[in-house]
């Protein structure tokens, strides 16, 4: 009973961490898309109006300076790399995240070799730009490989 529950319970981590990466997927495609039509301005001016606020209620709000900072600081190569790595790091993770979803088996140690891909470029990113988010998402990815390994290794012993 105790394995059926553990089994359970794994699948439905599974398909809510695979669900929740295509839905990011989805939303790094549309970004994208958004920031290589307007180009750098509505970045800018979306940070600012997020941030503004923050700001003015507390002028020592890390995060809010944080990101103010940020999009001051952002090269033309930084935007360049974000729309690039947005709308192919989306297409990835709606691909996978189908196939996974297909319980396709033969996907699974592509879909790891690919969020591992994506994890070693991310680590190699986030000690250049020290960006907490992309720190954050790494840590979820990695989460999600180690249960795409999990519910891998449950299926072929199937």
């Amino acid at each position: 009973m105790e394995k059926i529950f553990n089994k359970k319970l794994l699948d439905k981590i599974f398909d809510i961490g695979i669900l929740v990466k295509s839905i990011f997927g989805i939303f790094e495609i549309l970004a994208g898309i958004v920031f290589a039509i307007s180009g750098k301005l509505i970045i800018n001016n979306i940070i600012i109006a997020f941030a503004q606020q923050e700001v003015a209620d507390d002028t020592g709000d890390f995060i809010a300076n944080f990101l103010i900072k940020s999009v001051n600081n952002f090269s033309a190569g930084s935007y360049l790399f974000a729309v690039i790595y947005l709308i192919f790091h989306g297409v990835v993770n709606v691909s996978l995240a189908i196939a996974l979803l297909k319980s396709k088996t033969r996907i699974y140690p592509w879909a790891m070799a690919g969020f591992g891909t994506f994890i070693i470029y991310q680590i190699y990113r986030y000690f250049h730009t020290y960006s907490p988010m992309l720190l954050i998402l790494t840590v979820f990815d990695i989460f999600i490989v180690f249960i795409i390994w999990l519910e891998y290794k449950s299926k072929k012993n199937k």
